[in-house]
């Protein structure tokens, strides 16, 4: 199948590639020499704001679209990402006549979740359902594997910081890279697997004060995790922001104010291995 995936260039989108190497693949992207060097297999479109015709010119028979950012900045919003660059690749995916669209969302997408990221991911749920075509989106809790960001960054923090602090009361159910790419191949090959939502997760809920913990343990570091209220860190945000990295923005304190956890009301990873 030829399959165009926009945000294939991340730490997600790198196990999502893999998975699905057998296939023609399509990545736009900003800097398409890295992925060249880095062997990866595929056509390398530059990455344009015209998403519409950019899709549209390689008629793929499926779109995945794993574009989105947990901060934003000057050039790109939530709403940008995760909204409009969105409805520019449906249009583009309807022109060419897709078989299936196939979404990255989140736990804890809602209309009227606390945080705008959430917010603007349902922004994007609802134009990929109100499309036309048929669709998948996958709502993930929190994703790891060797790369992901939030372990880097501990690990550079543990290299001078000898304790941490983190919210206890904020819950996810960390759930494999490799395991949430398995998903997207199963949907992408699967025809009959179409128009649903899914919510993928691991079968453990953890607090952030014990992701943090085996986080900095599977690096090699042994820190003190000191968890508290999540509510303790509001004060501290307008420091936080000062940092060139903040170590906690306003939105991700916004977006833990509802365990990432599955609601049960969709089917999960159990049902697509």
């Amino acid at each position: 199948m030829r399959i165009l995936i926009a945000g294939g260039a991340g730490f997600v989108g790198g196990a999502v590639v893999e998975r699905l190497a057998a296939h023609e693949l399509i990545l736009p992207s900003r800097e398409p020499e890295k992925l060249r060097k880095a062997g990866v297999k595929g056509t390398f479109p530059v990455f344009t704001e015209d998403l519409e015709k950019l899709v549209a010119g390689f008629s793929p028979e499926i779109v995945i679209n794993l574009l989105g950012i947990i901060r934003e900045t000057p050039g790109a919003s939530f709403d940008l990402v995760h909204r409009e660059y969105t409805r520019r690749l449906l249009a583009g995916a309807r022109a060419a006549g897709v078989k299936k669209f196939i979404q990255m969302s989140a736990l804890g997408a809602a209309p009227d979740a606390p945080s705008e990221y959430h917010r603007s991911k349902f922004a994007g749920e609802t134009a990929v359902r109100g499309s036309g075509l048929p669709y998948i989106i996958f709502r993930p809790s929190f994703i790891t594997g060797p790369g992901q960001k939030f372990s880097r960054d501990l690990a550079k923090l543990a290299r001078f910081l000898p304790v941490f602090a983190v919210p206890s009361d904020a819950l996810v159910a960390p759930v494999e890279a490799a395991v949430v790419a398995a998903c997207f191949g199963r949907a992408a090959e699967d025809g009959a697997i179409k128009d649903e939502i899914f919510e993928l997760a691991g079968d453990r809920v953890l607090s952030f004060r014990q992701l943090a913990a085996e986080s900095l343990a599977a690096s090699g570091f042994r820190r003190p995790v000191i968890g508290l209220p999540r509510k303790l860190f509001f004060p501290l945000l307008p420091l936080f922001s000062l940092f060139p990295e903040p170590p906690m923005s306003r939105e991700q304190y916004l977006m833990m104010a509802s365990p990432n956890v599955p609601s049960g009301k969709f089917r999960g990873v159990k049902d697509l291995a």
